[in-house]
This record gives C-alpha cells, sequence and structure tokens, in this order.
C-alpha cells in the first residue's frame, strides 16, 4: 500500500458563497505525516465531475473528509469506489456523529480528530492487522458493526506538522488566502454550532514559534487564520501579532474570526492593524435579543453594533455572519437584520437560516420535537430551510432569507462603502450580487417542495404489475417464471420507492416507461429505484433504462439506485455518474 488519495468533496448544488477557494486542513495535515512515512500522496478538493478518475482509481486507499452538507457527495464518490475494489476511509464532523451512515458507504469512518488515528490505520491496513485497537474508528467485521471507544484525549495541536499545501492536486489555495490554523476548540458552547462537540470547549494553541515558522513561509500572500475564535486569549494573540512584528514577516495581509468584544480592546486592535489585519468574520447572529440569548451568544445587539463601529474605525473590513430563523424569530426580524445590516455599513454579509447540524444541541431539540422536515443532509447547508420554525413557515424562512439576500446586495448598495472601507468591500459586494442571482434561479423550486412537506402529500398506494413474458423470447423462456416483469411502486414522506423484478427487454421496459410516468407527479423529491433483481435482456435494453433514469433524474432533486452485490450496473459510465447523471447513487446492496 503506497498510494493514497485524499478527497474533500464539494455538493453539485452551488450556493452564495461556493466561490470561495478555502480549502480545509484537515487533509494537508494527514497527508503531510503520510508523505514522511514515505506514502504517496495526492489531496483533490472540488465537485467529482472535476476530478482525474484515471488517478484516483489507480490508488491503494482513499480518504474521505466531509462536514453535513456535502456527505451525499462524499457517499457517491465512496460508492463508487468501492464498487471499483479500492478500500475507503471517512471522516470528518458528519461521519463523527452518524458513524452508522457513514459506513453504509465506507469501510471505515474515524470519528472525531483523526491526525494521528488516520496514519495509524493506514499502517494497519498495510501490515494486514486488524485495527481493533485504535480509538475513534469505526468498521465492520463481517456482517458487524464495531465502534472502537473513542480516543481519550484531544490532540496536542502543537504536535502536528506544518501542513504541506503542495499535495493539493486539484482545489488547493491557488492565489487566494493561505489558511493558518493556530488553535482548536471553543467555550462558548452555541447551541447551533458543531466545534464544541467536535473540538471540545477548552482552547488548545500551538505554540508562537510554531506558528510563525509556518508563517514565514508565506510572505506576500494573504493569510486567513482559520481558528473558531482568533483573539480567544489576548496575551496568547498579542505575542503572536508582537512576533510578526520582530520577525519582519511581510505578509500581504490577514482575515480572521473573532467576537464582538475583541473590538474594545484598543491596544489589540492597533496591533492588528498594524500587522495587517484587514477583514474580520464576526458571528453577530441575530438582530433580535430573545434570540441571541436562545442561542447562548452572550452580547447584544448594542454590542454588535458598537463592534462593527470600532472595527471599521481601525480600517477593517466586517463581514457580518446572521443566522435567521430562531424560535423567538419572525418575518419582521429577518427584515430588520437587513436594514440593521446596511445602516451599519458592514461590508459583506451571509444570511444563513438556522441549521440543525448533527452532533448540535439544537439537532437533538428539533428532532425530538418533530420539527426536522427532511434528512437530505445537502440541504444542510443554511440556504435550504430544513425544519419547521416556531413563529413562521418553513418556506417564508426560505423566501425571506433568500430577498435579505437580494436586498443586501442589490445594484445600488455595491458602492456603500467605496469611500469608507474601499475599493473590496465593492468587489465582494458585486460578486455577492452575481452569486445570489445564480442562487435564486437555482432554488427557485424549494419554496413549492417545503409546502409540500408540510401540507398532507398524495399517497401513492402500492402498485404491483406483472408483465408476462414475450412468446418467442428463447432468453426469457428460458429464465421460467422468473422472466416476468413485477413493478412495485409507493410513497412515503415525498419519497418514491420503485422496485423491479424480472427480465427487461423493449417490450417490457415500455410497461416500466408508462407505470413511473403514470405514477410519479412531474416535480418530486427522492426517487429510489431498487434494480438488484432486474436483469437486461441486452445492451440496447441497458442504454433504454439510462436514458429513462435522465428523465426521471430532472423530474426528482435526488435519485438513488439499489443494485446488486458486486455488479455494478454496465448501464452506466464513470462520465454518465458523476456528469450526466450528478444527482444519483448508486447503493450497492451488500449487507
Amino acid at each position: 500500500m503506497k498510494n493514497i488519495v485524499l478527497i474533500e468533496p464539494q455538493a453539485s448544488g452551488g450556493h452564495v458563497f461556493s466561490k470561495t477557494q478555502m480549502p480545509r486542513l484537515g487533509l494537508p495535515l494527514l497527508g503531510t505525516q503520510l508523505k514522511k512515512d514515505g506514502y504517496e500522496v495526492s489531496i483533490f478538493v472540488g465537485p467529482a465531475s472535476s476530478m482525474p478518475w484515471e488517478k484516483i482509481l489507480e490508488a491503494d486507499l482513499v480518504g474521505i473528509s466531509t462536514i453535513t452538507p456535502t456527505s451525499r457527495e462524499a457517499y457517491r464518490i465512496a460508492s463508487y469506489l468501492r464498487d471499483s475494489n479500492i478500500p475507503v476511509v471517512i471522516g470528518g464532523i458528519h461521519a463523527t456523529f452518524l458513524p452508522d451512515e457513514a459506513l453504509q458507504y465506507a469501510d471505515y469512518v474515524i470519528r472525531g480528530e483523526a491526525d494521528f488515528t488516520f496514519p495509524a490505520l493506514v499502517d494497519c491496513l498495510k501490515k494486514g492487522e486488524l485495527p481493533h485497537k485504535l480509538p475513534g474508528l469505526s468498521y465492520w467485521t463481517g456482517e458487524e458493526i464495531i465502534h472502537n471507544p473513542s480516543v481519550p484525549e484531544w490532540v496536542n495541536v502543537d504536535e502536528l506538522p506544518i501542513p504541506d499545501l503542495s499535495l493539493f492536486t486539484k482545489g488547493g489555495p491557488g492565489k487566494g488566502a493561505i489558511p493558518v490554523m493556530t488553535s482548536r476548540g471553543c467555550p462558548f458552547n452555541c447551541t447551533f454550532c458543531s466545534v464544541t462537540p467536535m473540538f471540545g470547549r477548552g482552547y488548545r494553541y500551538r505554540s508562537t514559534e510554531n506558528v510563525l515558522e509556518e508563517l514565514s513561509r508565506y510572505e506576500g500572500r494573504h493569510i486567513f487564520f482559520c481558528d473558531d475564535n482568533f483573539a480567544a486569549d489576548r496575551r496568547r494573540s498579542m505575542e503572536l501579532l508582537q512576533g510578526i512584528i520582530d520577525r519582519k514577516i511581510k505578509i500581504k495581509g490577514w482575515g480572521a474570526q473573532l467576537r464582538v468584544e475583541a473590538s474594545r480592546d484598543d491596544e489589540l486592535m492597533d496591533m492588528m492593524r498594524r500587522t495587517g489585519g484587514h477583514i474580520v468574520y464576526l458571528g453577530l447572529e441575530s438582530v433580535n435579543e430573545e434570540t441571541l440569548k436562545a442561542y447562548n451568544k452572550k452580547q447584544s445587539v448594542e454590542d454588535i453594533a458598537d463592534a462593527v463601529r470600532r472595527y471599521h474605525a481601525y480600517g477593517m473590513r466586517v463581514h457580518g455572519m446572521f443566522v435567521l430563523g430562531g424560535d423567538d424569530d419572525t418575518v419582521d426580524t429577518i427584515r430588520d437584520t437587513v436594514d440593521f445590516a446596511l445602516r451599519l455599513r458592514i461590508d459583506t454579509v451571509q444570511f444563513l437560516m438556522l441549521t440543525p447540524l448533527p452532533g448540535t444541541p439544537l439537532f437533538h431539540k428539533l428532532e425530538a420535537e418533530g420539527r426536522l422536515l427532511t434528512r437530505d443532509w445537502e440541504l444542510y447547508d443554511g440556504h435550504h430551510a430544513v425544519f419547521q420554525p416556531a413563529r413562521m413557515a418553513a418556506e417564508e424562512l426560505q423566501t425571506e432569507t433568500v430577498r435579505a439576500f437580494q436586498r443586501f446586495y442589490a445594484p445600488k448598495n455595491i458602492m456603500q462603502n467605496f469611500f469608507f472601507t474601499g475599493w473590496a468591500s465593492a468587489l465582494y459586494r458585486g460578486l455577492g450580487w452575481i452569486l445570489v442571482r445564480r442562487f435564486v434561479r437555482e432554488s427557485r423550486w424549494y419554496p413549492k417542495f417545503l409546502q409540500q412537506l408540510q401540507s398532507e402529500t398524495r399517497r401513492v398506494p402500492l402498485l404491483y404489475r406483472r408483465v408476462p413474458a414475450m412468446a418467442g423470447n428463447a432468453q426469457q423462456n428460458e429464465a421460467g417464471a422468473n422472466s416476468h416483469l413485477k413493478i412495485f411502486i409507493a410513497e412515503s414522506q415525498g419519497v418514491f420507492y420503485v422496485r423491479l423484478r424480472g427480465f427487461l427487454d423493449r417490450f417490457t421496459f415500455k410497461e416500466i416507461k408508462r407505470s413511473l410516468q403514470g405514477h410519479l407527479p412531474d416535480r418530486f423529491f427522492q426517487l429510489v429505484v431498487d434494480t438488484k433483481e432486474l436483469n437486461f435482456a441486452s445492451e440496447r435494453a441497458s442504454r433504454s433504462f439510462t436514458r429513462l433514469l435522465n428523465r426521471l433524474q430532472k423530474r426528482a432533486h435526488r435519485l438513488q439506485l439499489i443494485y446488486s452485490d458486486g455488479q455494478r450496473p454496465t448501464f452506466l459510465s464513470l462520465r454518465q455518474y458523476f456528469t450526466k447523471l450528478s444527482r444519483l447513487e448508486l447503493l450497492p446492496h451488500k449487507r
């Protein structure tokens, strides 16, 4: 085992910030360790349709890192790789909290921080040993899922290597900002945030010397400090910024995520400005005092307004991040948020809908209350309403949030801050206007889908049809009774299930086509097609079935195809699977 490929997938659906190129550092940290151990490592970031599959299919092992909105794409990739007899490991926040789900598509799942578990797993597999002693690992043993005990302590981040970003074969930072991690963890424990469950409530820091050594490699580049709160420890932050000055590290500029209280420290703010701090990403969350309390945010609307003014006074652009749809929010709250952002001249914003990510207190609360509307994880990106709000309809939350984006990024507002915080503010507002227009166009179907979810959906009775074999078909006659085509169609909670058994030829294909066209609506959310007991008479029948899948995919948001153990459908080429049928998921019936 020498060739290791690491993949960070992107969801097929775009959203307002899909053009931001900022790869996460988990895979480069793993790849750097594996490279040091003598493995050949390649890292790919992006949609599956753009990846170099000839190279990927030569891998001895593939590791996939996923967050909740990219998990569907991760599963699509994993299914194809496993069917090509390549071992697959899935890790990341989503797999950590739903390991049983991820194991339906992977051979191994790493729960929690994978920094030292993944290299140890690779070493086990290389030696042919069972990984039963590796903490934080879940895996299959025959028909049984094994969950090893969790890692007993958090990773010492100062023991991690400086990530080798040259390992990115595709999807690296390019000419954009370089991500640099100086700490992990956050003590604030906001109810909707998965950082604390994943990385703990205490801060863990890399040494100042270690960080400065990394920064010295990136002179002349923009830096993004990807800590969840860069200024959590004032003494340590001042020490790091002073080190940049003392060593005369000429970074082009930097940005970071901070909280509003950092703006009250004039000495810290001055040091940030002197070292090139030019943009801050603030978790503002809400302009509703009751919502801020419910989020456990520990800040007030007055704190927010004062912080925005102070960051601007020190020449820093502000990217305000709001979360809309809390139980105390109404439609007026969303509209007031836009007014607030424009009045304070926040440079750029993201209006995200409250999203109950697995592993968070919010997810458990809404699940217990029966308020989750869908478990299609691709929609858990903050740009789609996926739960029933308390004081408005879900489609109102969706529509008003999109309108909030349209109002803020309207052409008349693009130049609002040009003479205030400079050309960058106008540039990014202009880009926001373009992306919002595209998102609105691509998501028009979603409010109607939300209405269907909340209303009494039509119920399709179980349909059973038996199509007799055609006389004179020798291949069918040999098959005997099983040569008849049997079609089962049922619907539950907006998901249509089609099960096909028997023999598919030109005659029976017409019956399949007629049955589906007669019982499926023009637009629906998900279709599951079970073909594991379906036999194809010819290559021509296979091609016809492929074209039918393509037409069905245009009517459904998601299409899942179940097929028999060890037999990847011969009617699907790699190109068709990842491009023409980009919302198709292959589900091998292996267990």
